[in-house]
């Protein structure tokens, strides 16, 4: 039987918060808590930071979110492999700006990536990099995913675009029935010597105690840490070239709190059973 993948889109409409750091460390912190876990990352901003990252080539492409989308190409055909267990599926840059434009009064548009990757099964988890707007395809990585994880960044502006965020999958559930569940917000870039940024955690946890998070929380910080974009320089994740480094240890933490607070609200009677199950009742590693 094929595995069941947990989708998690990263999506937070304010740009520079982020979201394509937070996709590539979750890949990482996830292989480190269990070699064994096979994820799929899936680049859905136009800007297609993730293929910079990995160092993808065109030519290495069989087609892209695009061209799933705009010429119903086969997602199983259009995955790279970069590295044991990691694949991805790049964005097809400014052509996915065509769907937005070509299919925005197409009849329920914003479902059809919902459609498109009904058959992509044989992962643990499906990692989204959202674009920085609430979009056609923002709403369809929303409708497709899930969960919802929302990285925010240490300033007020980042904030507001938290709630804007939540507020925009309300009115997605509201229209159409169904959307992804809000896992939480991160906090990206912390700095613990700024007060600011105390600050900003500090209003983010009375975000999540307030229920303005809906069912999530306020995840563990991200420090800031040079070491991480030396390893996007190298085209290495963290933990292949930094170890033991603060931000290999924060998204290690991240990845594990993750999948305990999916753990939890599958356990709850809405919600399916979704994590591999020789993670629903095992202990993490330490």
């Amino acid at each position: 039987m094929q595995k069941r993948p947990v989708s998690i889109a990263v999506l937070n409409h304010k740009g520079g918060v982020g979201k394509t750091a937070t996709v590539a460390g979750l890949a990482s912190g996830l292989k480190q808590i269990n070699p064994k876990f096979k994820i799929l990352i899936v680049d859905a901003d136009e800007q297609a930071n993730i293929k910079t990252i990995f160092g993808i080539k065109l030519r290495d492409s069989e087609g892209s979110l695009a061209s799933i989308l705009v010429d119903n190409a086969d997602p199983n055909k259009c995955v790279i492999n970069v590295r044991e267990g990691i694949d991805v599926i790049l964005s097809g840059g400014r052509k996915l700006r065509d769907f937005n434009i070509k299919m925005a009064n197409f009849p329920r548009a914003e479902e059809f990536m919902r459609d498109r990757f009904k058959n992509i099964e044989n992962y643990d988890f499906i990692l989204l990099d959202c674009p920085p707007a609430l979009s056609l395809i923002s709403s369809n990585v929303a409708l497709y995913a899930n969960y919802v994880l929302i990285p925010t960044a240490p300033d007020l502006l980042s904030i507001v675009a938290t709630k804007a965020t939540v507020t925009f999958l309300d009115e997605l559930e509201s229209l159409f029935g169904h959307a992804a569940q809000v896992l939480g917000a991160v906090p990206t870039m912390h700095d613990t010597r700024r007060n600011m940024d105390l600050d900003i955690l500090d209003d983010l946890e009375r975000l999540a105690d307030s229920g303005l998070l809906k069912s999530g929380k306020c995840f563990s910080e991200v420090r800031t840490d040079a070491k991480f974009k030396t390893a996007q320089v190298r085209r290495k994740l963290i933990h292949e070239i930094f170890p033991k480094s603060n931000v290999a240890k924060d998204y290690t933490r991240l990845s594990e709190e993750i999948i305990e607070k999916i753990k939890e609200l599958e356990n709850t009677a809405s919600s399916p059973k979704l994590l591999p199950k020789h993670e629903q009742n095992s202990e993490l590693r330490a």
